[in-house]
């Protein structure tokens, strides 16, 4: 009885609008949960038993289908992994230098030039591009380049995509910033590179984590550049690998849902250890955007 008038006295705190707020919330959260429970339930399954009752419970836990999906090399299920963790980290490495380094040159009032705010406004209108209307161009020039069917051409395409909204992100981060923490470095003789090294960046961090892992998810996830970038089967990344597993003529269904759970366990990883440095970049961003 005491659990149940102290859970009383706490709804009539909130009142109506948060009791209202938390059922919405509860109910999203759900219909969120749901279709990821449902998949790691399929993975401890046969594609039999899912085709013969696809809703239903798992007779058994069976690791058989991780255990074919990482050690059996017909699938060759690590190499595509192993591909996506090189795009993603070349990837990633790249679109944080590129844009932590714009971000900190379009907000500092020390690196104005004519023309600026022009660079930068274009450097916007990229945004409102629609990916599709590029990827005929992207072919060609990969081709041209001799870049088509290699890694490098899915890094720079993916840093191309990513460094215009990471720049907005850290230049409206880095505007913030008080200009005495320059002011008081460069007395003491520190240069440009110096200040942004062991300044600004590690002040930089919660905003840095939103970039990480907002790009890392784009990066991970990424299907139609690599469609049309890649068609040597040994330099597949993972979205690739998993259509295989779902065709035309054949399915198997317990493999591909074991394969998409591996797959999104490093984004599950990443959000743990970032997830407060990502709220907070987050709130930064909607505060002082």
């Amino acid at each position: 009885m005491s659990v149940i008038r102290l859970s009383l006295a706490r709804l009539r705190r909130i009142g109506v609008p948060g009791v209202l707020l938390t059922i919405v919330l509860l109910v999203f959260t759900i219909l969120v949960l749901v279709p990821f429970i449902w998949m790691i339930m399929m993975s401890f399954r046969t594609t039999g038993e899912i085709l013969a009752d696809p809703y239903g419970l798992p007779t058994q836990i069976r690791f058989t289908n991780y255990v074919r999906l990482i050690a059996d090399p017909a699938i060759g299920f690590m190499r595509y992994f192993w591909n996506s963790t090189i795009v993603t980290a070349g990837a990633l490495l790249l679109t944080i230098l590129l844009s932590s380094l714009g971000g900190y040159g379009f907000a500092r009032r020390r690196f104005s030039f004519p023309g600026r705010s022009r660079l930068f406004t274009v450097l916007l209108f990229a945004l409102m591009l629609p990916p599709q209307a590029m990827y005929i161009p992207q072919f060609t020039m990969m081709t041209r380049y001799g870049l088509l069917n290699t890694r490098t051409a899915l890094i720079l395409l993916y840093t191309a995509y990513a460094v215009t909204i990471s720049t907005f992100l850290l230049k409206t981060y880095f505007a913030q910033m008080p200009e005495e923490l320059e002011e008081s470095a460069r007395i003491d003789g520190a240069g440009d590179l110096l200040i942004f090294r062991r300044i600004m960046l590690p002040l930089a961090r919660p905003v840095l984590a939103t970039v990480i892992l907002i790009n890392f998810k784009e990066f991970w996830n990424e299907l139609l550049i690599a469609l049309t970038m890649i068609t040597r089967p040994a330099l597949r990344t993972l979205p690739l690998a998993m259509m295989n597993f779902v065709g035309e003529n054949a399915s198997n269904y317990a493999l591909a849902a074991a394969s998409l759970v591996v797959g999104m366990s490093p984004l599950l990883i990443a959000y743990l250890f970032l997830a407060e440095r990502f709220v907070e970049g987050i709130t930064a961003g909607a505060v002082k955007g």
